[in-house]
């Protein structure tokens, strides 16, 4: 019950930080982006391993890869250890309203990507807060309530929900551009 009522508040204040960021980024062409974000969720173990093998395909496409999972947990699970280039946050790092609280979740907002991946397709505050908090220049996420007005892509996988095959979608169609 608490937590809806975060939520609640928390969307209003989610959009008001739309209305202060409000504009659309450059397009980037994908063959010419070097320094890529991915937002990913990271309770679930499969999703982990989805944006993980992700970052690996376009690592070995020569891009530099930072990653950022979320994980719905009072503390960070002992399995899950940051790693250069793979970053996490949890409740303790976000605001009393469920968005992320800039001052405790590192440097991820404030890096200049030239693409950002959002590999989520849960309506997620703390997902999306940060989404909004980026500075990328360019941002792709999967079709949902809002998506048009934080991202600058979406994409609508129907019913698979896989982020993975989400993330080779805006792969494709990146590249098709």
């Amino acid at each position: 019950m608490l937590d809806n009522i975060k939520n609640f508040f928390g969307n209003i204040v989610l959009k008001s930080m739309m209305k202060a960021k409000k504009g659309k980024h450059a397009f980037m062409p994908f063959d010419k982006a070097k320094e890529i974000g991915i937002i990913y969720n990271a309770d679930d173990v499969q999703n982990e391993n989805k944006a993980q093998q992700f970052a690996t395909d376009l690592r070995n496409e020569g891009k530099k890869v930072i990653l950022m999972g979320f994980v719905n947990a009072k503390e960070l699970p002992a399995k899950r250890m940051p790693q250069i280039n793979s970053e996490y946050y949890w409740k303790e790092k976000l605001s009393f309203f469920n968005l992320p609280n800039a001052d405790k979740i590192g440097q991820f907002p404030n890096i200049q990507f030239d693409i950002l991946f959002n590999i989520y397709h849960d309506e997620n505050i703390s997902l999306q807060g940060l989404s909004v908090m980026s500075n990328a220049k360019y941002q792709l996420g999967a079709q949902m309530n809002l998506a048009t007005q934080i991202f600058d892509m979406t994409i609508d996988t129907g019913n698979n929900k896989d982020v993975y095959y989400l993330a080779k979608q805006m792969e494709f169609y990146l590249k098709a551009i």
